[in-house]
Order: structure tokens, then sequence, then C-alpha cells
């Protein structure tokens, strides 16, 4: 009972939906909301796409392409925390998914995420 007296709202970082911002024969233009981060989370956190061996264990094939993807933490047009995911090159394909991944000093956190 004291642990329960003692427990506070711990709130952790997770990541929201994904908004597409771009059409096909377009180059990748997305962003993912970040939920519940701290200033220090957003300071420190590093996005990509996540190792082979993840997408091989979550059954989801890994093309080439998503390494030509570019992350970027920053703030949307109503000022929340997002993560921009961006490519050069045009996307042709009329679906993409992927697994993100986030890795901070307190966590490491793993979504699939498909656009059309």
């Amino acid at each position: 009972m004291l642990g329960a007296l003692a427990a506070t709202n711990a709130v952790a970082l997770g990541l929201g939906d994904i908004e597409l911002k771009s059409a096909l024969n377009q180059p990748l233009n997305a962003e993912v909301e970040l939920l519940s981060a701290t200033e220090s989370e957003l300071e420190e956190l590093k996005v990509m796409v996540a190792s082979p061996q993840a997408f091989a264990n979550a059954g989801i094939e890994r093309p080439l392409f998503l390494a030509k993807l570019k992350f970027d933490v920053t703030q949307n047009a109503e000022g929340k925390p997002v993560v921009r995911v961006t490519s050069r090159d045009v996307v042709r394909e009329p679906f993409l998914d992927f697994l993100l991944e986030l890795s901070w000093s307190k966590g490491r956190l793993l979504r699939e995420y498909t656009v059309l």
C-alpha cells in the first residue's frame, strides 16, 4: 500500500499516428506526433529505421529505399513535437511499410507504420 501511495503518474514517451503530406510519385513527406515527450527526451532522442533484425522479427520486408529516409525531430505548425520523415527520392510504391525506432537514455521504442 505504501508503494501505491508513493507512485506518481509516470508518462512515457510515445508515438502517435503518421500524417502523410505527399502523394505517390513525390518525395516522401510525413510527420509522426511525439506523445508525452519532455524537453530533455527531445534533446537526446535518436530516430531511425529499425534494424534488419527487428524487421525480420516482425515479419516485415525491409526494402533498400528505407535506408534513404531522413528523420528530424522538430515541431509542427501547432507547435507540437513531431518526427518529420522525408526522402529525396520519389516514392513509386503504392504503400510503404516500415518500423520506426526511437532511442533515448530512458528507453527504446519500435512502431510499425504503413502509408498509402
